[in-house]
């Protein structure tokens, strides 16, 4: 016991005077590096008070229960949970589980409904009627929110050398929808009440889409987030599911979840109530390290973190 007591306090005396090494050293650091020492400490602390805050909710511990550290705001980003506090984003999705058809289905019915709710709501709504092509949008740098009835609604943006970027682009369509071209999305929202098709080179970090009568996503498409129909959803010709993505066909009866040709799917990719269907040539990741949405009910894990 005198031994390990012993070893303990020479680790303390070498942790001591190592400090005060590097606190002399900082003393006779210029004044600029110094003000960045100081920068690099701060940002430290944040995000350590940050993410300890992050453990204790994770851990079930009440809002505030530790007095230093800050408050969180939860709200959904789509399928999955963000937690905010002044300084950074976590985003947490649920950890991987095996639930029932119907446990799937009511899932499935929120997130549809979530969607169709939040892009009906949105400022600056634009309303129109019968059949809608767009091959340029009056401003790609600002966010584009329509609501097409009695119609279909086509975009296909981008030339074969210039790709735009469009931050942000939400649609309610009572057709079809088919997103094509050489472009980038920051976020891309769809709710069809017939089917979604995604093809060509098109780019988006993350979509919400609901297509009723199906979705299908090939060629060179890459994308994260959910892809959700009450029918079909097809993952073809090389497209990409990147992480984090859910992929789910969930109807009554008959409803198929096919991945082919050559496609990369790092996601969940379900079927709860039909068939999965998927060829030799098709890359799917582990699925266990996938991320169930908010609604399915598991232990939370956190996936990515920023500051804001």
């Amino acid at each position: 016991m005198k031994s390990a007591r012993g070893n303990v306090l020479t680790l303390v005396l070498y942790v001591l005077l190592v400090l005060s090494i590097l606190v002399t050293a900082m003393l006779r650091l210029p004044g600029a590096l110094r003000r960045n020492v100081s920068l690099v400490a701060k940002e430290t602390q944040e995000m350590y008070l940050a993410e300890s805050a992050v453990i204790a909710k994770l851990e079930g511990f009440p809002e505030l229960f530790f007095a230093d550290l800050p408050a969180i705001n939860a709200s959904y980003v789509g399928p999955w949970t963000e937690w905010r506090t002044d300084e950074f984003q976590f985003l947490l999705g649920n950890s991987f589980g095996r639930f029932s058809t119907s446990e799937w289905a009511a899932c499935a019915s929120f997130l549809e409904g979530d969607l169709r709710k939040r892009i009906l709501q949105t400022d600056g709504l634009k309303s129109l009627s019968g059949n809608r092509r767009f091959f340029a949008l009056d401003s790609v740098a600002s966010s584009v929110a329509l609501n097409i009835t009695a119609g279909d609604l086509t975009l296909d943006l981008g030339g074969s050398v210039v790709r735009p970027k469009v931050k942000s682009f939400k649609a309610f369509v009572e057709g079809d929808v088919k997103v094509r071209g050489n472009v980038h999305y920051d976020s891309l929202r769809i709710y069809s009440m017939g089917a979604v098709s995604l093809q060509g080179h098109v780019d988006a970090d993350f979509v919400e889409i609901f297509g009723f009568a199906g979705v299908s996503v090939a060629g060179d498409v890459s994308l994260s987030g959910i892809l959700l129909s009450k029918q079909n959803v097809e993952v073809m010709d090389r497209a990409n599911l990147r992480f984090p993505s859910v992929a789910i066909a969930v109807g009554y009866r008959g409803n198929r979840l096919a991945l082919q040709g050559k496609s990369v799917i790092d996601a969940l990719a379900v079927a709860p109530s039909g068939i999965v269907e998927r060829d030799s040539s098709v890359l799917l990741l582990d699925s266990s390290k996938a991320l169930l949405p908010h609604c399915m009910d598991s232990r939370m894990v956190v996936f990515e973190r920023r500051r804001l």
